[in-house]
């Protein structure tokens, strides 16, 4: 007998692909880089990164450009918007600075080159997950810096807006209930049984996954539900180091660290039904005039498939289209055919909780290889063997000889400026 799976193994279909409608992003986007902190209190910039989310579409994004051994952190709002979000973010790193620039897409981004393309989804359509990292350790961000400094060129976008997702979550949690009692209530006749005239018996589902994973499933819906939702888009153009190694233009496919992402291994973004996943697309899909496109987005010769664009304007999908339709694959679905359950879509964003930003949204460990900091200084790539200058009395605070003591000059036991 075919299971119900709260999860299967098939790569889920892309996101970006199948949006029909999509916000705008920033009418007049006004774009910040965000220079490191050397020090910042990690637990605090958590509890406070919830207010990163406005009204308003904006974006967190990393830009490398491995020509340049440079890689940037830049905050991308509406104009009107920009200070808000600086804000914001001053408030979750107050040691962090800010530079304004003029570019709003990186300066090596050019169309006609090939780029390898993907997006981030739940993996089965269980879009109540509530992401977390056991024990605060929130790095994804230090490892996606790491790992994009292989390639020659990246860009990943964080792209989200706050939007109250509670009657859509209030429906989904009636269903749920409805589907469970349904499958418990032993009583299931399927067309087949009605006209072969068999007896009504136990559901098919009954002791697989959905009622097995119930309370976790209702568990997840109601923690969702509290407080404030926003939704984001995650998404990337990366470019390999060698353009010539597979013959496709885009070089090798970087190893992001998302494989919770599917290849996207964010250790521990995880639940027991659902993690994330990665959605990888040719770039021929990104940027041709190919009749029939799902995606409608301006571009130079009016509304036609320059999907590309959904990178340069900060895109979101509209969500009204998608919750409805979200609600009805998750339980109206059956659960065996071509088009049962496993064919369901997933939404093609994520539905967070403020206190699920910082898993997805901030600055990485200061000791990142080609970043700027607040000292000034750009970090090395490797380790220096250089012995630093000492800024106290004595040559070396190892040495056991030395001994606390006024300089010579200051034999008289006036102490120096200080």
């Amino acid at each position: 007998m075919p299971r119900w799976h709260i999860s299967n193994k098939k790569m889920p279909r892309g996101q970006l692909a199948d949006v029909k409608r999509l916000i705008h992003g920033p009418e007049r986007p006004s774009a910040r880089s965000v220079i490191v902190p050397i020090e910042s209190d990690r637990q605090e910039a958590t509890g406070v990164a919830g207010g990163l989310a406005g009204d308003q579409i904006r974006s967190f994004e990393m830009w490398w450009d491995a020509s340049e051994s440079k890689l940037r952190f830049v905050m991308i709002a509406d104009e009107r918007d920009a200070d808000d979000f600086e804000r914001a973010f001053q408030v979750m790193y107050p040691n962090s600075a800010f530079d304004d620039i003029c570019e709003t897409v990186p300066t090596w981004f050019d169309r006609r080159s090939t780029y390898r393309v993907f997006d981030v989804g739940t993996r089965h359509g269980h879009y109540a997950t509530v992401f977390d990292e056991p024990g605060g350790e929130h790095g994804l961000i230090t490892r996606m810096a790491s790992a994009i400094q292989s390639a020659s060129h990246a860009w990943i976008q964080f792209v989200f807006a706050r939007l109250d997702c509670t009657p859509f979550l209030r429906t989904h949690m009636s269903r749920l209930d409805n589907r469970f009692m349904e499958i418990n209530r032993g009583n299931y006749t399927s067309w087949g049984d009605e006209i072969t005239g068999k007896k009504p018996r136990k559901h098919p589902e009954l002791g697989y996954d959905l009622t097995s994973s119930y309370k976790g499933l209702k568990k997840h819906v109601m923690a969702k539900m509290q407080g404030a939702h926003l939704i984001m888009s995650i998404r990337g153009l990366v470019q390999g180091s060698d353009s010539s190694d597979d013959g496709s233009g885009g070089g090798k496919d970087i190893d992001l660290p998302f494989d919770k992402v599917s290849a996207l291994s964010v250790d521990g973004i995880d639940s027991a039904y659902e993690h994330l996943a990665k959605f990888r697309y040719k770039y021929d899909r990104f940027f041709s005039d190919v009749k029939g496109s799902r995606v409608r987005v301006p571009g130079p010769r009016g509304a036609r498939d320059h999907r590309i664009c959904m990178f340069e304007s900060r895109h979101l999908p509209d969500p009204d289209q998608f919750f409805g339709r979200a609600i009805s694959q998750y339980f109206d679905k059956g659960w065996w055919g071509l088009r049962g359950y496993q064919a369901r879509r997933p939404m093609p964003f994520l539905i967070l909780n403020p206190a699920e930003i910082p898993l997805f949204v901030h600055l990485p460990d200061p000791s990142t290889p080609n970043i700027d900091t607040t000292r000034g200084v750009r970090l090395p790539s490797k380790p220096s063997e250089k012995t630093g200058a000492g800024i106290g009395f004595f040559d070396s605070l190892d040495d056991p000889k030395q001994q606390p003591g006024p300089a010579p000059e200051d034999a008289d036991g006036n102490c120096g400026v200080r």
